[in-house]
């Protein structure tokens, strides 16, 4: 089954932004018994969250945008689906959030389940780019994974003065026969079938950098066939114009000065963070002005969402391998509001952790997408932006003494991206205590039941 990101964001009724907090905050503080919403009889649900935004200080010349709500989600199956079992559930706690929102009442007061449900979708907005870190892989079998793992734990435990004198394929028989027994739907429940796409990029992945180059060679001659070698060379023309504006625009950009993060904030931050082995990261920071730096982040996320569900699909984004979901979306602006990047991710460990993953295996990435991006610092009466970069930091990592360090700026960037971190009210994780690595391990523990391959590698898995 598909997994997808569910994004709805609304605006919040002037004069209802406390109101909402008050009512969510109790929730997430007591996410397990509180008596609103229990969120674990959503079957088909990982991870969701409910943050509220307010945008205190908006750069110079920019209208302070509406506070905002937003839900966001990853789940099983479709969203029109889920969001009908989630307002079904739970109507009460979904008419009073969303009654604090503009578009919510009509003339004869509250919504219907079915008015409220065609709300959500219609301020339903998906992602830009959607990273899974096993895709297919539904919160259902990874639950049913773990405790079959479990099963065949305690039977290895309880029996191992029997099984150390048997073979590795006597031992493996043993243990199917003992899940044939104790495991109900044992023979039924098989590991979950991938995707053509994710197939066919599992292949290509030790070659990922020959097809990425093969498809842009059979792009541009493709290209050439249809404009011929006039429009080719248009083509090649507009490409080094475009790298002169973006070397122009970079030169001019400040990056933000501050060295530490504001310490208004970082402890409301800190309060919801280490609560247990997973972690939640909300950020939300201004896009840079103009439509080039607006096409230059959505081009990179386009590009990057591609790479991810052809290549990183085996709990591994770019050398990172704590994350479990993550997921941009550029959020358009109305009138005079500049355009925000929205970036959410669940992931294991701590939050210093995590950033320093990201520096160390994906520096390019984070450099490419938000140096777009500016911070409300304000130096010299302007905003303040993104560590220094050039050429969205495609070369930074070999020629940095050339070029500027980017997000390799560890320091700067951190408190870069602490300063764009909003509190969430409400997370919920399905399986708090399950990291990438163990689903990913008991993942292959399930699948090496059906398959007669590297037995001893499967064995050294319990």
């Amino acid at each position: 089954m598909e997994q997808n990101p569910i994004t709805v964001v609304t605006e919040v009724l002037e004069n209802h932004f406390i109101d909402l907090e008050k009512y969510l905050k109790p929730i997430g503080m007591d996410i397990k018994n509180n008596k609103m919403i229990q969120f674990s009889t959503l079957k088909t649900l990982h991870y969701c969250c409910f943050i509220v935004i307010q945008d205190d200080k908006p750069p110079p010349g920019i209208e302070k945008a509406k506070p905002i709500l937003v839900f966001e989600a990853n789940i099983d199956g479709k969203v029109k689906n889920f969001l009908t079992e989630l307002i079904i559930q739970y109507p009460e706690f979904m008419h009073t959030v969303y009654g604090y929102c503009l578009g919510y009442s009509k003339a004869g007061g509250a919504l219907t389940n079915d008015e409220l449900l065609a709300f959500l979708l219609a301020n339903e907005r998906g992602a830009n780019t959607f990273y899974i870190s096993y895709p297919g892989q539904t919160r259902e079998i990874i639950e049913y994974q773990n405790n079959l793992r479990s099963t065949i734990e305690t039977y290895i435990d309880d029996n191992r003065t029997k099984l150390i004198k048997l073979q590795s394929a006597e031992i493996k028989q043993s243990i199917i026969e003992h899940l044939n027994n104790a495991v109900t739907d044992f023979n039924t429940k098989k590991p979950a079938s991938l995707s053509t796409l994710t197939k066919i990029g599992q292949k290509l992945r030790p070659y990922s950098n020959w097809v990425i180059l093969g498809i842009v060679a059979v792009f541009l001659l493709f290209v050439f066939m249809i404009v011929g070698e006039i429009g080719l060379y248009f083509i090649v023309g507009l490409v080094a114009a475009y790298i002169g504006f973006l070397l122009f625009k970079e030169i001019g950009d400040k990056e933000d000065s501050r060295l530490q993060w504001d310490s208004g904030y970082i402890i409301a931050l800190q309060d919801t963070e280490n609560r247990q082995e997973q972690n939640h990261l909300s950020s939300i920071i201004y896009v840079k002005p103009g439509i080039f730096r607006l096409f230059t982040l959505k081009t990179v996320l386009f590009f990057i969402g591609v790479v991810a569900k052809l290549f990183a699909t085996q709990g591994n984004l770019s050398g990172i391998v704590t994350i479990h979901f993550a997921r941009w979306l550029v959020l358009p602006g109305k009138g005079n509001e500049r355009h925000r990047l929205l970036f959410f991710s669940n992931y294991d460990g701590s939050w210093e952790n995590y950033l320093g993953e990201f520096i160390d295996h994906a520096s390019i990435g984070l450099t490419a997408i938000w140096s777009n991006t500016e911070s409300n610092a304000k130096l010299d009466g302007l905003p303040g932006g993104f560590p220094k970069t050039r050429l969205l930091g495609v070369f930074s990592d070999k020629w940095s003494s050339i070029f500027p360090a980017g997000a390799r700026d560890e320091q700067r960037f951190k408190a870069f991206a602490r300063n764009s971190q909003r509190p969430e009210l409400i997370w919920y994780s399905a399986y708090p205590d399950l990291s990438v690595k163990n689903i990913g391990n008991n993942m292959k523990i399930h699948e090496g039941i059906f398959s007669d391959l590297d037995l001893s590698a499967w064995l050294k898995r319990l």
